[in-house]
């Protein structure tokens, strides 16, 4: 064995993968195994797997609005969907915010280029976004309006105040 392999070897055996590549590789695989558990359901289970995502989201809104200080508003959804998706790889940022809608733009998706990763995917994560920004704020309407995996440029979420 090389003095590489013997260094990487060395950080294994003594915990020392550092935390970056730990949160990538489990991120990652996160992200392959809800695309490959997709692919295996029929229609109807799908649905099943979105509102499960949705109940995610409604159910951690709380917590994400406690640990990230923000307030049950329109701007605190922007910010929680944007701490979402930094923890899971996705690079996004608001383009344009008034007192009633905010657009978020993301330019880059750790996800978008897995083997089968469709719109449809995609949407189904979606349910966990909007399950997260009805459970900050009732009043908010989270609409995706372009997407990556659809040949956009980017994916652009718009947050709306309903009514």
């Amino acid at each position: 064995m090389n003095l590489r392999g013997k260094l990487i070897e060395f950080m294994i055996v003594h915990d020392f993968v550092p935390m970056r590549v730990r949160w990538r590789k489990s991120a990652s695989g996160i992200g392959r195994m809800f695309n490959d558990v997709f692919h295996v359901l029929d229609k109807n289970e799908r649905v099943k797997l979105t509102t499960m995502m949705h109940s995610w989201g409604l159910e951690d809104a709380a917590e994400v609005v406690e640990t990230l200080k923000i307030e049950r508003n329109l701007h605190g959804c922007a910010i929680a969907l944007m701490g979402m998706h930094r923890i899971f790889g996705i690079k996004s940022h608001i383009v344009e915010e008034n007192a009633n809608e905010v657009k978020i733009r993301a330019t880059e998706c750790m996800w978008k280029n897995k083997k089968d990763w469709t719109p449809e995917v995609c949407a189904s994560i979606d349910g966990y976004e909007r399950g997260l920004t009805e459970g900050i704020d009732k009043n908010i309407l989270h609409i995706c309006t372009k997407r990556r995996s659809a040949g956009d440029n980017f994916c652009e979420l718009v947050l709306k105040k309903r009514g």
